[in-house]
């Protein structure tokens, strides 16, 4: 694939990564032609960039003012819950009829979480993608791209606050006990197991970055 093949997603990829990491604080404008100037690009792809990323709720378009990074708010974090509990909970009830042994075991070697130092950016970006990485594989044993495409989308925004220092999880045993206790529902072929550890999971996580964005005044 040629250099300019692979610009509108390199563009996408830049910008998404600015907002994840905080690095475009939450509610910042876009301004398209900082953008262009900085990547060093034309207004085509970075216009492409923002709508991808408003389609992931990760930009806003307001009439009058542009492109704005989304806003980072309890309001928001609960209805991310509410939007979680709804997709990943079916998802691993899915997964429970579907997966094969392989990917089980796939599973099993990506429940395990890294360790979280305290003050240590670099370990707690391990943990959110060995997060991801774990839930998107438990996704695609179900073989159904849109749903992956909305648990992917929902992953970004459910870690970004933690990204910026809001709430971040300072102990991996209980998320890889949750992990672990998804994989045994998955080989006791036990769908309504599956559901209720993913529900207990999505909620515990989603409660305690609610909580802190509250206390931030959020």
């Amino acid at each position: 694939m040629s250099v300019s093949a692979n610009l509108p997603e390199r563009v996408y990829a830049t910008i998404k990564r600015k907002i994840l990491n905080g690095e475009i604080a939450p509610g910042a404008r876009l301004l398209e032609k900082s953008l262009c100037e900085e990547l060093k690009v034309s207004r085509t792809p970075v216009r492409e960039a923002l709508n991808r990323l408003g389609n992931e709720d990760l930009v806003l378009f307001r009439p009058h003012c542009g492109f704005l990074a989304a806003p980072l708010t309890a309001d928001g974090a609960r209805k991310l819950k509410d939007l979680r509990l709804i997709v990943e909970s079916k998802v691993a009830a899915l997964a429970a009829l579907r997966a094969t042994k392989s990917q089980i075991d796939a599973l099993r070697d990506a429940a395990e979480m890294p360790v979280v130092i305290p003050g240590d950016d670099e370990s707690f970006v391990r943990f959110c993608q060995a997060n991801s990485r774990f839930h998107l594989l438990l996704t695609r044993t179900i073989d159904n791209q849109p749903l992956e495409n909305i648990v992917m989308s929902a992953l970004d925004q459910y870690q970004r606050p933690a990204y910026l220092g809001i709430g971040r999880v300072s102990d991996r045993t209980k998320a890889t006990k949750c992990h672990h206790d998804i994989v045994d529902a998955l080989l006791e072929r036990d769908p309504f197991k599956a559901e209720a550890v993913m529900s207990g999971h999505v909620i515990g996580g989603s409660e305690r970055i609610i909580k802190a964005l509250v206390e931030a005044g959020l």
